[in-house]
């Protein structure tokens, strides 16, 4: 009988977004807060709540950002999250790079227009902090509805 090898993780995301607006409708949670960004690389525009109390964020904040399928060190995707990876000298993980991590899910992949452009809208859903990224279609086409994914975020 054969063992099932553990998929490879994918980065599906890896750019860095500097903070536009913060709170653009009005603060609506006393420790969350709604950004909107924008990408260097790849021209991205991102919103998304943020828990605020453990990682505040400022307009003009850079934050180097990743969106990937798995985090252990060893380069494999597990599908979800796996708290011993916290735990010290249970192995490394991206984790250990970056200052916020959440985990989520892919709730809808749609095409959207944007000016005379075609381009492509997800949304994840982390425990209902949400996260729509806006970009081209060809950039964001490894996305799938029910892809459990995990954000990481450093200031840089």
């Amino acid at each position: 009988m054969q063992t099932k090898q553990p998929k490879a993780a994918k980065t599906l995301v890896n750019d860095v977004f500097e903070v536009k607006e913060k709170d653009p409708d009005g603060k609506k949670f006393d420790k969350v807060s709604r950004i909107i960004c924008h990408s260097d690389l790849y021209e991205f525009v991102m919103t998304l709540d943020i828990n605020i109390d453990i990682y505040p964020v400022e307009v003009g904040d850079k934050l180097a950002t990743v969106l990937t399928t798995g985090i252990s060190g060893d380069g494999t995707t597990s599908g979800s999250y796996d708290k011993t990876l916290q735990q010290p000298g249970k192995g490394t993980s991206q984790m250990d790079q970056y200052e916020y991590v959440m985990h989520g899910k892919v709730f809808k992949y749609k095409d959207v227009e944007k000016g005379n452009q075609s381009h492509v809208e997800v949304l994840i859903s982390f425990g209902g902090l949400l996260l729509q990224l806006i970009g081209e279609p060809s950039r964001l086409s490894e996305f799938e509805v029910d892809m459990n994914l995990f954000l990481l975020m450093r200031k840089s």
